[in-house]
């Protein structure tokens, strides 16, 4: 009886053991395991998070800076390195040879074509389980975002980014110009070609409108001439040339032609259009609300200056949506990417937002941002600056794909020959939608 007895005894200490050897209380499980507790601080531990980012001058350095800072201060146990390079040309080298190293960031700025790439190769965290988690973004935090903005963050539906430095195009102008011309600011864009030539002085010392074409300007006239879709369905070839879009399309590329030949549109290259505009040497501009800070510093007390949303055609308004979002890469530690969380919610706080906003000049991302105290007196002090946000109802981005990068090249130098008449807008459309389409096949 007694063996029967030890026997049984040691059984039951075996089952006993297996079952808190393989977590059968629950009480004690490994919190690691708990989707809950994704994206959640741990107050005893370490963190740093390493954050590339394209913010290496100027007001958005400073802003970007200030940030991490506050977030520091805020959480001692916390490192945010930053990295900053001089470009997004030069982010993404650095990026994509960082994940083909398997040497990533925690996180970084990254513009849609990007981040589909990097997913393609599973190099991107999914944020669902940090959204979803204890540390996450209620239904509330996610309704606040403007759902254009939010949208932008995803990738087949599932939420791989969160919105950093948003930005659309407007139109910039001179208001000492127009009003001593005694011009309304355009509202269409016949409106807008009225206007450039009306502005233009024939001695060669004032063009309407100074500006660096680029695919962007092209999209927006395009979608604004009635274009609908940019590539096809399965993402192998461009649809702007085909059946109904080519008509838009070649409007988009001819419609400024004949303004450029006579003289009242100055073409320029890179940043060559701020410094027309800012010494009065143009009337109008083309650029994103980022430029606004550059532009008023140059400008100085010299003349009054405002921003509108960018003139509509047959179709309605339109504008490109610019700018970059935040990504978590799978590579870094369990850790670093709980801490890279938590600050990537903080900088998409409706405070911290505000903060950036004021500081950039880029785009309010949350509904909140903009209808707080702090950017309420802002906009109430600088009323032009809301053509940003009004323009938010119209933003769009022509393609996430990755070989859309490449697209962008083609477009921008074909979009350029068409304007300058290097090439009639039949053979600039053809070569475009050809060049763009061997991109896509290509993948």
């Amino acid at each position: 009886m007694r063996r029967t007895g030890f026997s049984m005894t040691l059984v039951l200490l075996v089952i006993v053991l297996l079952l808190s050897a393989c977590g059968g209380d629950s009480s004690s499980g490994n919190s690691g395991n708990n989707s809950g507790s994704t994206g959640v601080l741990d107050a005893n531990k370490k963190y740093t998070v390493d954050f590339w980012e394209a913010f290496s001058t100027g007001a958005n350095k400073t802003a970007i800076e200030t940030l991490a800072k506050q977030y520091m201060s805020q959480h001692k146990n916390v490192t945010i390195k930053l990295q900053a390079y001089d470009s997004y040309d030069t982010l993404k080298t650095k990026l994509t040879a960082a994940i083909a190293a398997n040497n990533a960031p925690t996180m970084a700025q990254v513009y849609e074509s990007w981040a589909s790439k990097y997913q393609q190769s599973n190099a991107l965290e999914s944020l669902q389980p940090y959204i979803s988690g204890q540390n996450g973004l209620s239904q509330s935090d996610i309704s606040d975002f403007y759902p254009t903005i939010w949208k932008d963050g995803q990738i087949d539906g599932t939420q791989y980014m969160l919105p950093f430095n948003k930005s659309v195009e407007v139109l910039y102008y001179n208001e000492d110009v127009l009003k001593q011309e005694g011009i309304a600011v355009p509202t269409t864009t016949d409106e807008l070609k009225a206007a450039i030539t009306k502005v233009t002085k024939a001695d060669g010392s004032r063009w309407g409108l100074s500006f660096t074409p680029s695919v962007d300007e092209w999209a927006t006239f395009y979608k604004a001439f009635g274009g609908t879709d940019f590539v096809s369905s399965d993402g192998t070839k461009a649809t702007f040339g085909d059946g109904a879009n080519s008509q838009p399309a070649l409007k988009a590329l001819s419609d400024l032609t004949p303004l450029v030949k006579s003289g009242n549109i100055h073409v320029t290259k890179l940043y060559s259009w701020q410094n027309d505009f800012a010494a009065g040497k143009s009337a109008f501009a083309i650029s994103t609300v980022a430029s606004y800070p550059f532009i008023k510093s140059s400008i100085g007390g010299k003349f009054k200056f405002s921003e509108a949303v960018l003139p509509g055609g047959s179709a309605g308004k339109f504008t490109s949506l610019y700018g970059t979002n935040m990504a978590m890469f799978s590579s870094a530690s369990t850790d670093a990417k709980t801490a890279a969380w938590d600050f990537m919610k903080y900088l998409t706080s409706a405070d911290a937002n505000a903060q950036f906003v004021k500081a950039t000049g880029y785009m309010p991302i949350r509904k909140s941002a903009y209808e707080g105290s702090t950017l309420k007196s802002y906009f109430e002090q600088n009323p032009a600056r809301q053509a940003g946000p009004e323009s938010l109802q119209y933003g769009f981005v022509p393609s996430i794909l990755p070989a859309w990068d490449d697209c962008r090249t083609v477009i921008t130098s074909d979009f350029t020959s068409a304007l300058t008449s290097q090439l009639s807008a039949n053979d600039a459309l053809q070569k475009m939608t050809q060049g763009c389409s061997t991109k896509l096949a290509e993948g």
